[in-house]
């Protein structure tokens, strides 16, 4: 299977998009805990294992929020910039960022998610390094506590 990927820009260059589970060396979609549907879920490990953190809408800052789900190494760890693997279930593309606020600097990209997505985040540079995303056509990117949600 072929991978395309979309990236956001900060001048408004070329984008990509990762294709559902589909990055060379990803690993299948049934691997870790499952992620519920209508979400995205951050996972603390590669491969979708370890403790997990899902969300329903755009998040500006994911300071306030822990892996708290399924238990397992990085339970009850911050979210920010400790997530190694992400699933997208939302039906929408997701633009991942390594800056609170979904902004980007000077020449910088965000890497967007189509949906059904299953992607290590180290095969886009963004291993413990996503610190905000916005989740297309389901709120804007303000700092919202969705612990629990």
């Amino acid at each position: 299977m072929s991978t395309t990927i979309r990236r956001l820009t900060g001048a408004g260059g070329t984008a990509v998009l990762l294709a559902a589970g589909a990055l060379a060396g990803a690993p299948t979609a049934s691997a870790g805990t499952p992620c519920p549907s209508n979400r995205l879920c951050f996972y603390f490990n590669s491969d979708f294992a370890g403790a997990r953190a899902d969300y329903r809408r755009s998040d500006a800052t994911m300071t306030n929020e822990l892996f708290s789900d399924g238990g397992g190494s990085g339970y009850n760890v911050v979210v920010n910039n400790n997530a190694a693997s992400v699933r997208n279930r939302t039906g929408e593309v997701v633009y991942l960022f390594n800056r609170a606020h979904c902004t980007l600097a000077a020449g910088e990209s965000a890497p967007g998610l189509a949906p059904g997505a299953n992607v290590n985040l180290a095969s886009v540079g963004l291993k413990n390094k996503v610190s905000s995303f916005l989740i297309v056509n389901k709120g804007r990117c303000i700092d919202r506590d969705q612990t629990g949600a």
